[in-house]
């Protein structure tokens, strides 16, 4: 007899979310293909890779639940499992009312003890990544053997009665199979399950994904819809990630959850706690923590670091306007820069391509990361240097594109800082409150302002953090307001023909416009 899950409870209220996010170190017993921190994962040395201490771990759960409010954590590594002290802290959590997620790939849990241990330890449950199945899922981690002993954990959870739920990528090895792994997480009871897109976000941002690897939006959508309706009648809770709302008709909208739309689901990470706890000072192992800071004062500095001082009169301003003034302004006698960029080079990519569209005749000269960071010759099709490089090669100009104390304390040691230019505004200078200066953004009825603030963040997330892009059906569409849009990354190799352009009365603002009427488990 196949063992199974019990069945949960729906709702269709939608409360903002309360669930922090933990990272403990890209120390992991797989090698995914599509995985963000491939290269962190993989490089032994990298500052990321190890495992940051129980006590470091600690003190971020304390300040997630006394500071942020949180009342749930996803503990991630890397892979939770093999943290040596994932006992203690999962234990820690649950004492200081910090329901305790592994989110794993759950290879260690076919040890039906381990799963035992970590139930005594009070862990709520486990987000499993089952990417594949069978051969196919051992050749995308790189393990044999790997399947069945993920096959073998699920029997011990239900065996247990651990809940779980389940991501899976959607990757071009993993479409064939999407069928395949729903009917068993039916059959084992899953109580969730999440379809994400394969987005190149962190370590994958490199601009040289292979076509072959990216499964076009209308391919993925002709594949997953009767997934979707095959999962939703077996009542399991569908969320499809990042992914255009347009590419669905409108009675699958429900289940699309973009940037905004996620704060509003329980299993999802709360922005403020999110913001702080993915900084480099929270996931360096050797690095003490940096003080937490509001969600106001966070989204005040994205506001002013991209778009300067917002005016009422506003509307749809330019990013880096001010900045790109500043730079016209200073160099106007100046025939032609060089400018490097030093930071954050997704950032560091945006403004190049704001720059393109002024009358600032530039060369760029490469990215600049500092010694410990850097990993190879090139970084997005630019040459890639230490800091030492600056001292012999002078630019005219180096961009910072981080908000990094350790960045600003290497260039004022090299006597540079006279030739920088700080994109991150790290002062708040101004109280937050709602301002619609974006398309994006607009009055919601009923909304608080907690909710404006956090729309907002999301917003700006998917223009810097993590880019998309809409192109000119996307600008015509009344859902521009709540839809992320096409990765910036695909839009570049496959264009927006899959766009299409959704007609109502109004442009919609309210993220819960369609997601209303999704079923999510309690």
């Amino acid at each position: 007899m196949e063992l199974t899950q019990e069945k949960f409870g729906f709702t269709k209220e939608r409360k903002m979310g309360t669930r922090g996010s933990l990272w403990l170190g890209q120390t992991c017993n797989l090698r995914c293909k599509f995985c963000y921190y491939s290269e962190k994962v993989s490089d032994y040395k990298h500052p990321e890779h190890k495992f940051i201490s129980i006590d470091k771990a600690k003190q971020i759960c304390k300040t997630m639940k006394e500071f942020y409010g949180n009342t749930a954590v996803d503990i991630e590594g890397g892979e939770p499992t093999i943290y040596p002290e994932i006992l203690e802290l999962v234990s820690y959590c649950k004492e200081i009312g910090l329901k305790p997620t592994l989110i794993t790939n759950a290879i260690a849990l076919n040890d039906i003890e381990k799963c035992k241990q970590l139930k005594d330890a009070g862990v709520d449950d486990f987000l499993v990544s089952i990417h594949a199945l069978g051969k196919s899922y051992d050749e995308i981690v790189r393990m044999e053997g790997a399947s069945i002993r993920q096959m073998q954990a699920l029997d011990n959870l239900i065996q247990l009665k651990i809940p779980f739920r389940v991501n899976t990528v959607l990757s071009m090895e993993a479409i064939p199979q999407l069928m395949d792994i729903a009917e068993i997480s039916v059959k084992k009871g899953a109580k969730v399950f999440n379809f994400i897109a394969f987005n190149p976000f962190i370590d994958q941002s490199t601009g040289n994904r292979a076509i072959e690897t990216i499964p076009k939006y209308s391919e993925i959508v002709k594949k997953i819809i009767p997934v979707i309706d095959y999962l939703d009648s077996n009542n399991i809770e569908v969320n499809v990630r990042y992914l255009p709302m347009c590419v669905f008709e409108e009675k699958y909208r429900k289940f699309v959850q973009d940037f905004q739309q996620t704060i509003y689901d329980n299993h999802e990470w709360e922005c403020a706690s999110e913001s702080w706890s993915s900084l480099r000072e929270q996931r360096v192992a050797d690095k003490p923590l940096s003080e937490p800071k509001s969600l106001e004062e966070i989204v005040m500095s994205l506001r002013n670091t991209y778009f300067g001082k917002i005016k009422d009169t506003d509307l749809n301003k330019k990013p880096f306007e001010e900045i790109i003034k500043l730079i016209s302004d200073k160099y106007q006698n100046k025939e032609s820069l060089d400018f490097c960029i030093f930071g954050n080079s997704t950032i560091g990519l945006q403004f190049i391509e704001e720059l393109k569209n002024s009358n600032i005749n530039r060369q760029m000269k490469g990215f600049i990361s500092s010694k410990e960071y850097l990993r190879g010759e090139n970084l997005l099709g630019y040459p890639w240097y230490s800091d030492d490089w600056l001292e012999n090669n002078p630019v005219d100009i180096i961009l910072v594109a981080s908000p990094s104390a350790e960045i600003k304390k290497i260039l004022e040691d090299k006597n540079l800082t006279d030739k920088c230019i700080f994109i991150f505004d790290n002062e708040m200078n101004e109280k937050w409150e709602k301002k619609f200066y974006l398309k994006e953004l607009g009055e919601v009825e009923n909304f608080t302002d907690k909710e404006y603030l956090y729309k907002e963040y999301r917003v700006l997330m998917t223009k810097f953090l993590h880019p998309y892009s809409k192109g000119e059906k996307c600008e015509k569409c009344s859902l521009v307001g709540i839809c992320d849009g096409f990765h910036r990354d695909y839009a570049q190799i496959y264009g927006f023909d899959e766009a299409r352009v959704i007609k109502s009365d109004k442009t919609v603002y309210n993220p819960r416009f369609y997601i209303n009427e999704q079923l999510k488990v309690r």
